[in-house]
């Protein structure tokens, strides 16, 4: 009997070539890994080579949904994107939202696989079961929200799309896939590969439903769920009511919110907040917006009409990340700049997160003299000038100009200015950190470091645990978190352990985050039971999401990539301390934490290689041959 959740069908696509092919899921395959980027682990970690160049032909670029997105159950809507980074060289994966997810598994598929390079430029149509390739020169060079336009009016209002934008087309390694026209998978720069494959867009048709083990059980773990978000359960009264932006402004007082490129406070650079308060960011709004069937509705579309920074439409409203990236790090506090900003990323296709951190980078070099307005073509990129950083974001997502040297993120712009500017491009393993200080939180270094993603403040969930954990695991501590304790910082490595291992199960299973934070711990568990008609417990889970993990971390290392000793910028852990604000005299011994967790994990602390009585624990013993290749 073949299990709920899953259309039992891959798609495997030779862009080169051209040749389609489909294969099921094996029962074992879909337990052991769940799907998202837990599928994606496994496939890319056996039929990648070693080495392959993430924009080449050889490279396989992922797009992926989970066994539980597309059912009726809440928060499930999630897609991942997931390859070799161009970006860290290394594992790559980032996360979308909205609808496109759902009409992927309509369409019959979980998952699609493709590699090769197109002689030109193409896009896909996915439709009960079947695809097919389609030529997209006329669309080539567009804007994603074009793109999407056009796209709905081909094939029908009721398709999903996502796309890359000309961020993507000219291979910016901070390019994202797009959906519903600025609901990014942004991190890893996987639009960089999708575009280097000539690959425009996916669409999605849909027609199918998702099957279902016990129909009666999910619908009432629906109504269940549904009514613990809707009563405010976990953080489900603060996304529901503001969504991420109205953390903004807490963010930035309590330290969490790095200020001028980490090197500054705000009490001493930025002395009015008001521009970050959510009741200001909230009379740009036009209405609220939800995700595929969920209850939370935590984003919305803003507009600003007239002035310099006049949006031609209403556009995502920026979220906590964004707006910090072109805010608090740059010192600007005009909102407006910041939604122009925002909408400019998600047309190009970026990710704001690192055009933002960019930008960052060109001031403090030019506040310090590395560069001058000569190599910035004129624009003066002092701190909170709001024109030059509109003006600069215009030129890095259309790689023009001195926007060219910082369209492949701060690494490469400072192997290409020098001149000591490597101290400003706050980054691990070429990965822009988010705005989640790990001198408010220290775990986060941690976290920032040895995941396979670097620099992603999702992936272990330290802030915000589901409420009940504590009681489900009373003999770990999970107190340590969102700065209530960071003078501690022995014993977080358990938290750290379990916690990653969870998210692993929610990015692989399509569950959103935020749904994470606003349901107990048994949502997943009970609702994969229900879906797929197999009897899972929280043990098994934390067995299965630390078996992914594992995956993406062995494919880094085996591409070189060794998480134990990637380099970690020193000013984001207070070397020096900050002489003001909140977090002053706060230092962060990531040596320290690094250490307690290759412990726990079996890692060898200096190879960062798993022990092979671990790796038989997880069921991943041919794993030890892999490891120890030459």
């Amino acid at each position: 009997m073949k299990p709920g959740g899953y259309m039992n069908r891959i798609l495997f696509v030779d862009l080169s070539s051209q040749v389609m092919r489909d294969e099921e899921i094996d029962h074992d395959f879909a337990r052991n890994y769940l799907g998202g980027y837990g599928f994606a682990s496994k496939v890319l970690l056996e039929r990648q080579r070693r080495g392959a160049d993430p924009l080449g032909e050889e490279s396989m670029l992922g797009i992926l949904a989970g066994p539980l997105t597309g059912t009726s159950l809440p928060a499930v809507s999630r897609f991942t994107v997931a390859g070799k980074s161009p970006l860290t060289n290394s594992w790559g994966d980032a996360n979308g939202s909205g609808f496109f997810g759902p009409a992927m598994k309509f369409s019959g598929y979980d998952a699609l696989f493709l590699s090769g390079v197109s002689e030109k430029p193409v896009y896909m149509v996915l439709s009960n079961g079947k695809a097919e390739i389609r030529d997209a020169e006329d669309i080539w060079g567009l804007d994603t929200y074009r793109t999407e336009d056009i796209l709905r009016q081909r094939h029908g209002k009721k398709i999903e799309v996502a796309c890359i934008g000309p961020g993507g087309e000219k291979c910016s390694l901070l390019a994202g896939v797009v959906a519903n026209k600025g609901r990014i998978a942004a991190r890893s720069g996987l639009g960089a590969v999708m575009g280097a494959k000539r690959l425009k867009a996916v669409v999605a048709l849909g027609g199918m439903k998702v099957p279902l083990a016990d129909t009666q059980l999910v619908e009432d773990l629906r109504k269940k769920y549904t009514a613990q978000i809707k009563g405010g359960y976990g953080f489900a009264d603060i996304y529901m009511a503001t969504g991420t932006p109205g953390t903004v402004e807490s963010g930035l007082l309590c330290g969490d919110s790095p200020v001028k490129n980490w090197y500054g406070a705000w009490e001493e650079d930025i002395k009015d907040t008001t521009e970050y308060r959510y009741e200001n960011i909230e009379k740009y709004m036009t209405r609220k917006k939800t995700c595929y069937r969920c209850p939370i509705g935590c984003w919305a579309h803003v507009t600003n009409g007239d002035g310099p920074y006049a949006l031609p439409e209403p556009c995502h409203r920026p979220e906590y990340e964004t707006t910090s990236a072109f805010g608090s790090y740059l010192l600007n506090t005009d909102y407006r700049s910041i939604m122009k900003c925002n909408d400019l990323c998600n047309r190009y296709g970026l990710d704001t997160i690192s055009v933002g951190s960019a930008v960052a980078f060109a001031m403090s070099c030019y506040e310090d003299g590395i560069i001058t307005s000569a190599d910035t073509e004129g624009i003066e990129l002092n701190w909170g000038n709001h024109a030059a950083i509109v003006e600069l974001t215009q030129k890095i997502v259309e790689r023009e100009g001195f926007g060219e040297v910082l369209a492949d993120g701060v690494m490469r712009a400072a192997q290409r200015i020098g001149r000591g500017s490597e101290k400003y491009a706050i980054h691990v393993g070429g990965q822009e950190l988010p705005a989640h200080d790990p001198r408010h939180e220290p775990s986060m270094a941690a976290i920032y470091r040895l995941d396979a993603t670097p620099g992603r403040h999702i992936q272990a969930a330290c802030y915000v645990p589901p409420a009940d954990l504590p009681e489900l695991l009373p003999d770990i501590d999970f107190s340590l978190s969102f700065g209530s304790r960071r003078d501690t910082l022995e014993g977080r490595e358990r938290a750290h352990r379990v916690l990653a291992a969870l998210t692993h199960c929610v990015n692989s299973m399509g569950m959103c985050f935020f749904g994470f934070e606003s349901t107990s711990a048994g949502f997943m568990h009970e609702c994969y039971s229900a879906v797929t008609g197999w009897d899972v417990g929280l043990t098994e889970l934390l067995r299965t999401g630390e078996r992914i993990g594992t995956l993406r971390h062995v494919f880094a290392l085996r591409e070189g990539d060794n998480p134990v000793k990637r380099p970690f910028p020193e000013i984001a852990l207070g070397k020096p301390p900050l002489a003001a604000g909140p977090l002053k005299g706060v230092t962060v011994d990531i040596d320290l934490l690094t250490g307690e967790f290759c412990r726990e994990m079996d890692w060898d602390p200096e190879t960062g290689i798993i022990g092979q009585k671990r790796l038989r624990e997880l069921g991943l013993d041919w794993l030890y041959d892999e490891l120890h290749r030459g």
